[in-house]
């Protein structure tokens, strides 16, 4: 799954590049390329939809053989010691050494909206509260930590929901409720959030500058939107393509072939139509048309949801892609590098002069790109090495067993095809 972990960093990447560095997002795109860089913040739907995908695996298998579930203790801990360490250490850094380049000293900690992020960050809560939900303009990327913290510890109680033929009943209402909270949110809750929040709390950091002003309605609209429920057909195609992984199988037989084959030019199309009719969408109708919003998004998180399946299932024509070394190595450092990309490119932002955003990769944008492409990478590589890692090797079985068949010892005849 490197592979597809590689694209969705590379997109997310390119997208606040394009932003903080090349001035995009201030007018139309150059280009179809600039175009599809511009909607890069759906890399984050695509982390969602694997992380369904992947989290809900153990689950499927256990219905597959009819074992009881996994439990929840030991699958928190393992989160916990995946997300947890290189999050921490990210935030040390962030707080103590990039705050004080970016905003010029540590008087912003002392104000209402500071506390409320030094409190909010450390337990992953940042974007439950308008106050930490912009990360004090240093970065703004950890919203979607959040939503997956929520995502985890509600997983024991939705995965069940979509085992078996429990799925066809449980997706259809996952899209309803994401639809649904999509569409009344904002309207349901924007006025109560501004009554109940103190005005030294509605603060909002500009995406682009950084600097604090007034909670802004349409940011307030992106804010409710975007909490779990309006993004959680995201993980339930993830689950629903786990489902359907532990039935499919991997046992060399012709059918599997066939399937395999047939996924494999369904996520190619899926690769080949979805960048260029994204290229052809302005942004604004990404963030928030209602056309894209009932009908795009859907369709996009399915077919995510068909890519992953195909690269679960070894498809052929998805191997050729996703099998690229350069992807593969960009996927095995992702989480860092998402940790880290946003704030080494502001920091490249605040060394670089305004008039050299000259929207191109020419003279000194191109020199500023550069080397945040290689700051980023190079701190990326580091944090996996001294907190992923090495916390994953300290809380890893000494056994060479995988750990789902670990955590069911009287493995059944599906456990060999619900692993990847």
């Amino acid at each position: 799954m490197d592979g597809i972990r590689g694209i969705a960093i590379l997109w997310v990447f390119a997208f606040h590049a394009n932003a903080l560095l090349i001035g995009g997002l201030q007018g139309p795109p150059s280009g179809l390329g600039q175009s599809l860089v511009e909607k890069g913040l759906l890399g984050v739907q695509l982390f969602f939809v694997l992380s369904g995908f992947l989290l809900a695996l153990p689950w499927m298998q256990a219905a597959a053989d009819g074992l009881p579930a996994p439990a929840a203790g030991p699958f928190f801990r393992r989160r916990s010691r995946r997300i947890l360490p290189a999050y921490w250490l990210h935030l040390a850094l962030l707080f103590g050494v990039v705050l004080p380049l970016l905003h010029g000293g540590y008087g912003l900690l002392a104000t209402d909206v500071g506390r409320a992020n030094l409190f909010l960050h450390p337990i992953l809560m940042q974007f439950a509260h308008p106050a930490a939900s912009s990360s004090l303009g240093l970065n703004m990327a950890l919203w979607s930590l959040t939503i997956e913290a929520q995502f985890y510890l509600l997983l024991p109680l939705l995965a069940p929901l979509f085992t078996g033929l429990r799925v066809l009943v449980a997706l259809p209402a996952a899209l309803v409720l994401s639809l649904a909270w999509k569409a009344y949110a904002p309207g349901l809750f924007t006025d109560w959030v501004y009554l109940h929040t103190g005005p030294a709390l509605l603060v909002f950091f500009d995406p682009v500058s950084g600097r604090p002003v007034p909670f802004p309605a349409e940011s307030m609209s992106m804010f409710l939107e975007r909490q779990l429920p309006g993004e959680f057909l995201a993980f339930a195609l993830g689950m629903a393509a786990a489902n359907l992984y532990c039935r499919v199988g991997r046992d060399g037989t012709a059918t599997t072939a066939g399937t395999q084959w047939g996924l494999g030019l369904g996520a190619l199309a899926f690769l080949v139509v979805a960048p260029w009719t994204l290229a052809q969408l302005d942004f604004q109708t990404i963030l928030g048309g209602g056309p894209w919003r009932y009908l795009g998004m859907p369709l996009f998180l399915l077919g995510s949801a068909l890519l992953v399946l195909a690269a679960a299932l070894r498809a052929p024509l998805i191997g050729l892609v996703l099998g690229n070394w350069a992807l593969a190595a960009l996927g095995a450092i992702s989480y860092s590098l998402y940790l880290w990309h946003e704030p080494v490119l502001r920091l490249v932002r605040s060394w670089t002069s305004a008039a050299d955003w000259t929207g191109s990769l020419t003279g000194q944008t191109g020199t500023a790109l550069a080397l945040a492409v290689i700051a980023a990478v190079s701190v990326a590589t580091l944090s996996y090495a001294l907190a992923e890692r090495r916390w994953r090797s300290a809380g890893a079985p000494r056994s060479r067993k995988s750990t789902f068949a670990q955590t069911r010892p009287e493995a059944g005849p599906h456990n060999q095809r619900c692993q990847i």
